[in-house]
């Protein structure tokens, strides 16, 4: 059976961490364990996972990784850690110090997803931020929403020493049937070769009742212009759980590249994802 690395899995507990974010989400307020996981991938061959920040409060940043490196000694699952940190702040690096000293932090995530402004990425604040990432040997999180692309090109053009993961394909807004212009704007991006991207997080960003062949244009165009070797799969639980269970979304990812050598899945599913993030 293929081997699989989910490289965007979330873990969160809420009376031990403050998510702001979740106010509205009522099905996502509530603990979700490393067992929860487990129960959650079933019979898929997920080997391990990369944890994605969780997007905390800024105060609970170094809080998060101290209670995901506990569970990731005792649970075996979790192979790397992307972490949280305000990089736009001035007083960011102190941040970054102390989450690189965890073997497990191999990135950084800062969202423009629910930020309003979509020029966040192209802030010479942000910009500065994630250049100080080079100094670590940390790479950056890029979760960025459809309109907020023409910036985070930007972001990318202006840091080429950083390797880059997309989160979420882009944030395609599927559920409106809109291609373009996230089609162009993803082209430009896997331009350059710094830059990969996880096939995570478009179940949520689909039409209600969404169907495989629904997302397979835009699966399939991401195909295009990474080609297998700069794809990464990601299953966005338990967000996902919005709009489909683990294995709904894995069956139609898997259903998008049935064309794909064994070598090629082999990639997507699990190698990429070993190199990029050091595992």
């Amino acid at each position: 059976m293929q081997k699989i690395i989910d490289t965007h899995q979330h873990l969160w507990d809420t009376s031990n961490l403050e998510y702001p974010w979740l106010d509205g989400f009522d099905l996502l307020q509530q603990k979700y364990t490393s067992q929860d996981y487990r129960n959650a991938i079933g019979d898929i061959n997920v080997v391990k996972s990369v944890h994605v920040e969780g997007d905390p409060a800024e105060t609970d940043v170094i809080k998060e990784v101290e209670w995901l490196t506990q569970i990731a000694e005792t649970d075996g699952m979790i192979g790397a850690i992307a972490a949280a940190a305000p990089l736009e702040k001035p007083d960011v690096e102190t941040t970054l110090e102390k989450l690189a000293a965890y073997s497990l932090v191999v990135g950084i995530r800062r969202m423009a997803w629910h930020n309003p402004d979509n020029e966040f990425y192209a802030t010479s604040e942000l910009i500065n931020g994630v250049r100080l990432l080079a100094k670590y040997n940390l790479s950056f999180e890029l979760c960025a929403k459809h309109d907020q692309l023409p910036a985070a090109i930007m972001l990318v053009e202006a840091t080429p020493n950083i390797m880059h993961a997309v989160n979420h394909c882009g944030g395609p807004n599927i559920k409106d049937d809109e291609f373009e212009p996230w089609a162009t704007h993803m082209k430009k991006l896997a331009a350059f070769q710094n830059v990969y991207c996880k096939v995570s997080g478009i179940v949520s960003v689909a039409s209600e009742n969404w169907s495989a062949a629904e997302l397979k244009p835009y699966i399939q165009h991401l195909v295009e212009i990474f080609g297998y070797n700069r794809l990464m799969f990601g299953s966005d639980w338990p967000v996902c759980t919005l709009a489909a269970n683990y294995s709904e979304w894995f069956e139609a990812l898997l259903s998008a590249v049935d064309d794909a050598s064994d070598a090629e899945k082999n990639r997507l599913f699990y190698q990429n994802a070993l190199d990029f993030y050091r595992m």
